[in-house]
């Protein structure tokens, strides 16, 4: 049994949540591990849980360690050689650099012959473990291919042997040291997660709906034929997309405006479709398109009856077919979310938005409710909506500023185009923040737009069509809503002009663009409305088609610390967010839709959009935290009784005898005495369970 108590010290002194890992083959920790999930150990901690001697050891992955995160290849991926796939992929793509970074830095075997790396990530979030490569399984299973430890996720680490691994066997580190755990970016990150997913087998989105009607037998439809008689080659090499490997049929190419990396692939699994990883072109990311599908972004933005209309007059398909043949539910990344009014007006007839709407495709089910895609949580869930307006609303300096600031950060390194309408800071604020959430300079000044407007502009002003309401904009931030609707002559405490300025201005930004727009506002002083609503009230709440949110400080946010503020959504208009969001509260009919950590002590500033706690994780949490009162205490009044329980702690006399049991059972608490006279010490296990060598004492009592 190796002595792993130098090892483990190794790991802390980089910064790396390190904890002891059972000997049971259960692959967890030794310990309760949820604090450390968020705070470092102390040396003391790790000599105590190391210096008895253990088969293994582990770190916690994520922003507590510095933005660690553990990609692995399965033992039964290195035995079907993926990773030389991987390899020459890498080296075809222009990532071989940072392949080789990974491998000179931190690479590890596992028991069962998989290949561990070790990377830190220094900018942007990291996101929940995530499944980049699977296959269909035996029995309907599923095989897990490759994998990510990320955001609050635990990993064993070499040389842990014995009772850690059900087999008996040992990780080996076979490349580089802990000291040398490289650092990559976010993007670099992502170019090589691109790489895995390539051999993810399972069955890919379909861009294409079913079809409307059976189509007659032996009738071609002209996006069949279109796919027929089409090469992806003629679809992409116009768009200036670039193939850059070939492996069997399959190809690899790279978008336009891309100088290294993967964008998406064609035929990877002999289906003849197109799957796009890039979240920065006309296609919607990581959804299987035929190549009638990428016709119909390309040049109907979308609309496959004009495109299989169009397709059909080139002369492909029977020209007897009268129906479509198919049809998407897959918008084009910035199209506008809803259908568009599909009865047409007579010819030189003004079209009208009072004319009837063609419901056939709705009912069809042609179109589907949009999804929040923008300001993922760690569990990979959106909290905003393309083509929708949001609020984000709170107190002063309560953070909601930096919410906005954060979706759009995660655009812009996305290669995203946002516009920022701001009538509150000024251009020094925004590009500071910008900068310290790992924007770089390219990409500020290719995707951001500016505006610091001092007076308003007209809907019919040709400044609209030209600036305000771009079809590439993925986000809107309109940040000060009080002061533009002054610009515009508005009352906040007016309902019909806020009505007015939301229809002429956010409603017509997101409606013609396509992209999500978000209204930075401040709350209401109401007390009998307050958290539920944006100062001035209800016909702000009322004209949000997308989500609203109200942003409260847990943790306040200052440089040099770290900041924790909590989400909680107000309104949801589509649905899809209070399906994920956490417990209601009564007094303002809100539910915690997520909790946002910024770390700013470090050079590059690091944040995660955590999920909400659900009642047992509370409940959990607040049994812990009376647990913890309780160890206190007794650690303080060494040698008490059952009397100066009862008398220091004002609970009921019940409950702390009841922890007390408890505790002793554990081995935390002695008793000195005997069953009816209690002579009360923390033992050595429980001074260091609850870290209470220089413990700061709290009395607030037990419930």
């Amino acid at each position: 049994m190796a002595d792993l108590l130098p090892i483990a010290l190794r790991f802390l002194a980089q910064g790396i949540s390190v904890l002891p890992a059972a000997n049971d083959g259960s692959k967890r920790p030794a310990i309760e591990w949820k604090k450390y999930q968020s705070q470092l150990p102390t040396s003391n901690e790790v000599i105590s849980w190391f210096k008895q001697g253990n088969d293994g050891l582990g770190v916690v992955t994520g922003l507590v360690s510095g933005n660690l995160e553990m990609l692995e290849l399965e033992g039964r991926a290195v035995v079907s050689k993926m990773h030389l796939d991987i390899a020459e992929i890498a080296t075809n793509s222009g990532i071989g650099a940072i392949w080789e970074k990974l491998n000179a830095g931190y690479v590890e075997l596992t028991p069962s012959g998989g290949i561990h790396w070790l990377y830190k990530v220094s900018d942007g979030q990291l996101p929940g473990n995530t499944k980049l490569a699977r296959k269909p399984g035996e029995n309907g299973g599923v095989d897990v291919l490759a994998e990510t430890r990320s955001e609050g996720g635990w990993t064993i680490t070499a040389p842990s042997g014995g009772g850690t691994h059900p087999s008996g066997g040992s990780w080996q580190l076979i490349g580089g040291s802990i000291e040398n755990i490289p650092t990559i970016t976010m993007a670099e990150r992502e170019s090589l997660h691109a790489i895995f997913t390539l051999f993810d087998e399972m069955p890919k989105v379909e861009g294409i709906a079913a079809e409307v009607a059976p189509r007659p037998e032996g009738i071609l439809s002209p996006g069949d034929d279109y796919n027929a008689r089409t090469t992806w080659d003629e679809i992409l090499t116009p768009l200036d997309w670039k193939p850059i490997y070939k492996k069997g049929e399959a190809t690899i190419w790279r978008r336009q405006g891309k100088n290294d990396g993967i964008s998406a692939t064609t035929n990877f699994n002999g289906n003849d479709k197109l799957f796009v990883f890039s979240t920065s072109t006309i296609f919607e990311a990581e959804s299987s398109l035929s190549k009638f599908a990428a016709y119909a972004t390309i040049s109907h933005n979308g609309d496959f009856k004009r495109a299989a209309q169009d397709l059909r007059t080139q002369g492909y398909g029977a020209q007897t077919l009268n129906s479509f043949d198919s049809n998407i539910s897959l918008k084009p990344k910035n199209a506008i979310e809803m259908p568009s009014q599909a009865t047409q007006a007579p010819q030189g007839e003004e079209e009208s938005s009072w004319r009837p709407i063609d419901l056939a495709d709705y009912y069809d089910g042609l179109f589907v409710a949009p999804t929040p895609t923008i300001l993922k949580r760690s569990d990979g869930h959106g909290l905003i909506y393309k083509g929708r307006v949001h609020s984000i609303y709170g107190e002063s300096e309560s953070g909601k500023s930096w919410v906005a600031q954060i979706a759009t950060a995660e655009c812009l390194r996305a290669d995203q185009k946002v516009i920022y309408i701001d009538f509150e800071s000024d251009a020094i604020d925004i590009v500071n923040r910008l900068k310290a959430l790992g924007v770089s300079r390219a990409n500020l000044l290719q995707y951001f737009s500016y505006i610091r407007p001092d007076g308003p502009r007209d809907v019919n002003d040709p400044y609209w069509q030209n600036i305000l309401l771009p079809d590439s904009a993925t986000l809107v931030v309109i940040d000060g809503v009080t002061e533009s609707l002054t610009m515009w002559g508005g009352e906040t405490k007016d309902n019909d002009t806020i009505t007015r300025w939301m229809r002429i201005f956010p409603r017509t930004v997101a409606s013609a663009s396509g992209a999500a727009v978000v209204l930075i506002d401040h709350i209401t002083k109401n007390a009998d409305t307050r958290g539920r609503f944006a100062i001035g009230g209800q016909a702000k709440l009322a004209t949000i088609d997308g989500a609203a949110y109200l942003v409260e400080p847990i943790q306040p946010l200052s440089p040099g610390k770290v900041g924790v503020l909590t989400m909680r959504v107000t309104k949801d208009r589509p649905g899809f967010i209070r399906k994920v969001a956490g417990m209601w509260r009564k007094s303002d009919r809100t539910q915690e839709a997520a909790i946002l950590t910024i770390d700013s002590t470090r050079a590059a500033m690091a944040y995660v959009i955590g999920v909400p706690k659900d009642e047992d994780q509370l409940e959990a949490e607040h049994a812990q935290a009376k647990t913890v009162e309780f160890m206190e205490y007794v650690h303080a009044n060494g040698g008490a009784n059952m009397r100066t329980l009862y008398d220091g702690l004002k609970g009921r006399k019940e409950l702390v005898k009841e922890r007390l049991l408890e505790l002793i059972d554990l081995g935390f608490v002695e008793n000195r005495g005997n069953d009816k006279s209690f002579i009360l010490y923390v033992t050595n296990a429980g001074k260091a369970e609850f870290n209470l060598h220089d413990a700061v004492i709290t009395q607030i009592g037990v419930s």
